[in-house]
């Protein structure tokens, strides 16, 4: 074992060689097959002798549904393989007036913020694997002019001074570019953080109602500490205790109608900070951002943007069969919407590239959030803002391409996408067909 290794090991981070999705056992689960060679349709093997090695036998030895492990060291992304943007291929335009790439603008206006690139730091709070490096995802976004989204259970977990240093500490960093957006769940809204994210000189408030890797469930954390557990309780969370005298930490995932949205956004307009919404893809997201809308015409709320995270994101507080059997890539949704609304629409989950963020926009994005990519990039000297750099690079490439000569021209340009396969075109709305794009 080699000193990186050792290093890994003493810090908890698995050694994930070979790891490959499967229903019933993935070296990130710590589970394995007797008999990988044949599997049977249910996952087991198909000469099962019992052994106990798999998904079925941690369940059985548990009594609970399985994690990622090790949970809350890293983050995990769902592997499950069902039509993505990798199955889109941009057509390059022959006709028009060629440019340098490196002419190309990329500089936008996301969420009501400008902003160097249509990508922002997505939401990543009290979880160990981004509050490890928060004051560098802080620092990093504010260097590279773009929006830190600081996300759930943070001031629950570390305290209002530490949201204020937070704060402070990307004002500090930043030059004429970017905000700092707070994001608020079912039970910080009912601790009063949208107030005191106001209080504390936010730039904006995020209302979160769902996200992509566990939609319609809230975030979980495990911990130690009777002190937390109560305190944790006290504020409206859920609290289990585990066989092993350690906790997990479950967060409301929120009730939602109507009548509750409209009055909790009235309630935030009324702290004088422009709105963002999160969301994850679910039944009844068209109804939700036609009642968004609304809201914002009829009661002058001023929403700017709505995240949608999709299928492929990731986190490691989320169950691992739920993470692969749920959702949708967010992509899929301009399949559905008929009408752009009057805010912006940004996506999430399973990007990673100028590339996937020119996709996304030629869809109908007006621009993209990525999580565990800053958790790679912000590990390096000028991580985050070498990343970004490489970002615009890509999407200025793209955009020459196009013949325009700022990406957000690209935007709404589906016509110069074209599908790989059928099922991509029914997931995205892409011809498959030549004839349509040459």
């Amino acid at each position: 074992m080699d000193k990186k290794e050792e290093s890994d090991k003493k810090n908890g981070y698995p050694q994930l060689e070979g790891v490959k999705f499967h229903k019933n056992a993935c070296t990130i689960t710590k589970t394995r097959l007797y008999s990988p060679e044949h599997v049977s349709t249910s996952g087991l093997c198909a000469g099962c002798i019992g052994c106990g090695l798999c998904e079925v036998g941690l369940k059985a030895k548990t009594g609970r549904t399985v994690f990622p492990s090790p949970f809350g060291v890293a983050q995990f992304g769902a592997e499950k393989q069902i039509p993505n943007t990798e199955y889109l291929q941009i057509m390059p335009e022959l006709y028009g007036q060629g440019l340098f790439a490196n002419k190309v603008n990329t500089e936008v206006v996301l969420g009501g913020f400008k902003s160097k690139i249509p990508l922002f730091v997505s939401a990543m709070g009290s979880t160990k694997v981004a509050s490890d490096k928060n004051d560098e995802l802080t620092v990093g976004a504010a260097n590279a002019g773009i929006v830190r989204v600081l996300g759930e259970n943070y001031l629950i977990t570390f305290g209002k001074e530490k949201l204020k240093k937070t704060i402070d500490l990307y004002k500090q960093h930043q030059k004429n570019y970017g905000g700092f957006v707070v994001q608020v769940n079912a039970n910080e809204h009912k601790l009063g953080l949208a107030k005191i994210a106001s209080q504390l000189s936010a730039d904006a408030i995020a209302f979160k109602i769902g996200q992509g890797a566990k939609q319609g469930l809230g975030g979980e954390i495990q911990f130690t500490g009777e002190d937390k557990a109560k305190k944790y309780a006290e504020a409206g969370y859920d609290i289990i205790k585990r066989a092993d005298g350690s906790y997990e930490r479950h967060a409301f995932p929120g009730s939602l109608s109507d009548n509750s949205l409209r009055e909790t956004l009235i309630e935030y307009a009324s702290y004088g900070l422009p709105i963002w919404i999160k969301t994850g893809m679910g039944r009844g997201i068209i109804k939700l951002i036609s009642a968004l809308e609304r809201i914002k015409k009829e009661d002058n709320v001023p929403i700017k943007s709505l995240t949608v995270d999709g299928f492929g994101g990731g986190t490691g507080m989320s169950p691992w069969q739920i993470m692969n059997e749920m959702n949708l890539p967010s992509a899929s949704l301009f399949t559905a919407l008929k009408k752009k609304p009057s805010f912006d629409i940004i996506i999430a989950g399973g990007y990673a590239t100028g590339l996937d963020v020119a996709k996304a926009m030629m869809l109908g994005a007006d621009g993209v959030a990525m999580g565990r990519p800053f958790l790679i990039a912000v590990r390096q000297k000028n991580g985050i803002e070498n990343f970004c750099s490489a970002i615009g690079e890509e999407l200025r490439m793209v955009s020459a391409t196009q013949k325009v000569d700022s990406v957000s021209k690209i935007i709404g340009k589906r016509k110069a996408l074209f599908a790989l396969s059928r099922e991509a075109k029914q997931m995205f709305g892409i011809t498959t067909e030549p004839k349509d794009v040459l």
